[in-house]
């Protein structure tokens, strides 16, 4: 292929509105080793370019600098930057065009990052070198300096994208099958991780916000293209982790329930099995916590992670409400609940275990006093707290009695104990009020424990 006929390609494409034509025209790793021979082209005039549409001229000298730069000097960082100008370039370009021309945009907008990436783990020695020269010479840590460039490099991404969306975001066209919106997703799952990367949530919560006036918020399978369900289904993702961060906790469970949904439309579900594990990690606490649901025997042994973290330990503390065992369960998995960002959720299943604490003793309190059982001495609920706090396990595996209840030296106050109930009753787990002058909990005698609504 010569640069006559690249240039009849690009301009064929443009005409008829090719996506993936022209996708492949742009790509920087085009199939049958095209990318050596498109990287030797001539630089094109004005006249080569006279064929193809104005505003894509700007794209094609881009991209033909971008492959020079990507396979004939081999420069990561000219490289990086000079992809950033395509997309750039192409921005400028979509602008007056209809949604056709979003394949080419999200790729392109892809390999910039994945150049990033490439580029941030493939510093040579001399590029180390000239780094701790210039962060010495400015006064600064090696560590430092690094940091600062990479942060320089994906606020740069931020703002290629960051257009892209906004192109998306304001398309006015009425028809939705030919709007940039269709594909707005991609561009926002791609500016919130970032702004995590950047620590920058309170930008990724307005872009969010900008999204929900369009009623985009939580997308449906009929009204998104086929080609854009996977950039859907990261964009659900990320934006359960804002939701999550602002203890939203229903509409982070209705995101990764649209997400699941999403994900149940693949034939081969083993492709998106790291996917599905992923959401999965972040759902299967929050239908505890919003609904006290959990998952169905099958998807236990298809996720083993699943199981040791949540059924084998955190569940079956909340079960038999040890709080002991619940605490030692966050301490043990407190890395991936971090990393998750589901640290906050799980601390607040805390709450569950105490209600599931309290149900077992009322349970036993109204065995013992049959005449009132619906009124509960403070005592026997702090006798319980201490207790489940403070057990240690034997070893025909019972459970031993703390020495603190011999003693009656307790760790939790009455007043700890007013608190946890206060919480459980304002959360409307529990139906009843806390007498003060008379140190007890007075339960309603028809449903002291109300089922989910």
């Amino acid at each position: 292929m010569s640069l006559f006929d690249y240039i009849q390609d690009i301009s064929f494409a443009i005409a008829r509105e090719k996506s993936n034509k022209l996708k492949q025209l742009l790509t920087i790793n085009p199939p049958n080793g095209a990318g050596p021979k498109r990287a030797r082209f001539p630089e094109p005039s004005d006249i080569d370019l006279y064929p193809v549409a104005e505003k894509f001229q700007p794209v094609v000298r881009c991209y033909l600098t971008a492959m020079r730069s990507i396979y004939i000097n081999s420069d990561i960082n000219a490289s990086f930057f000079n992809v950033n100008d395509l997309v750039v370039a192409l921005n400028r370009a979509a602008e007056s065009q209809s949604n056709w021309v979003c394949a080419a945009l999200i790729n392109c907008s892809d390999e910039l990052i994945s150049l990033y990436q490439v580029r941030a783990k493939s510093k040579t020695g001399k590029e180390k070198d000239n780094a701790n020269a210039s962060a010495s010479a400015n006064g600064k840590s090696t560590k430092n300096s690094a940091k600062e460039a990479s942060t320089e490099s994906l606020e740069l991404i931020a703002a290629t994208i960051n257009k892209s969306f906004k192109i998306c975001l304001t398309d006015k066209t009425l028809d939705f099958s030919r709007s940039k919106k269709a594909s707005i997703h991609f561009f926002l799952a791609a500016l919130i991780k970032i702004y995590f990367k950047l620590n920058k949530l309170e930008l990724a919560k307005s872009m969010e916000k900008a999204l929900m006036g369009t009623g985009l918020a939580l997308p449906t399978i009929v009204n998104s293209p086929l080609e854009y369900r996977k950039h859907i289904v990261t964009y659900l993702y990320f934006s359960s982790l804002l939701s999550l961060d602002e203890s939203d906790f229903a509409f982070a469970e209705t995101k990764l329930l649209t997400a699941m949904q999403f994900l149940s439309c693949y034939k081969n579900q083993a492709r998106v099995a790291a996917q599905s594990e992923k959401i999965l990690l972040l759902l299967v606490p929050l239908k505890m916590y919003n609904s006290r649901t959990s998952l169905p025997e099958s998807t236990w042994t298809s996720f083993e992670i699943l199981d040791l973290v949540y059924r084998q330990n955190l569940f079956k503390a909340i079960s038999t409400g040890n709080l002991r065992q619940f605490d030692a369960c966050i301490r043990r998995f407190q890395k991936i609940f971090l990393k998750r960002h589901i640290y906050l959720l799980t601390i607040q299943l805390k709450h569950l275990c105490y209600l599931r604490l309290i149900q077992r003793t009322v349970k036993l309190f109204a065995e013992l006093n049959t005449s009132t059982p619906h009124i509960v001495p403070l005592s026997a609920v702090q006798l319980a707290i201490e207790f489940s706090t403070n057990n240690s396990d034997s070893i025909d595996g019972s459970l031993k009695v703390p020495e603190s209840l011999a003693s009656q030296n307790y760790s939790v106050t009455t007043e700890e104990v007013e608190c946890i109930l206060a919480n459980l009753i304002q959360k409307k787990w529990i139906k009843g009020y806390i007498s003060h002058s008379n140190r007890c909990i007075v339960l309603s005698k028809t449903e002291a424990f109300p089922a989910v609504q």
